[in-house]
């Protein structure tokens, strides 16, 4: 999983490089044919994978957080 985690990071990284070089207007009309079919495609489907992940995130993000005592006590049983 370590491997696939990687990759994902990297793809966030490039995409979000292509996001700073070039607006949405200028992918529209300077990309090939090809690539918006392709995006225009699959991108419904990675969006809501992503989106699903976000939500995810979202929600375990926002409760409160954990002491790391309480943590420590989790891991041993709750016994000191």
């Amino acid at each position: 999983m370590d491997e696939v985690a990687d990759r994902f990071l990297d793809l966030i990284h490039e995409l979000e490089d292509v996001s700073r070089t070039v607006t949405a207007q200028q992918a529209l009309t300077e990309f090939d044919e090809t690539t918006l079919q392709v995006f225009w495609r699959k991108w419904p489907n990675i969006s809501e994978w992503a989106g699903s992940l976000w939500s995810m995130l979202c929600a375990e993000l926002s409760g409160p957080a954990t002491s790391q005592a309480a943590l420590d006590a989790h891991e041993t049983g709750g016994s000191g």
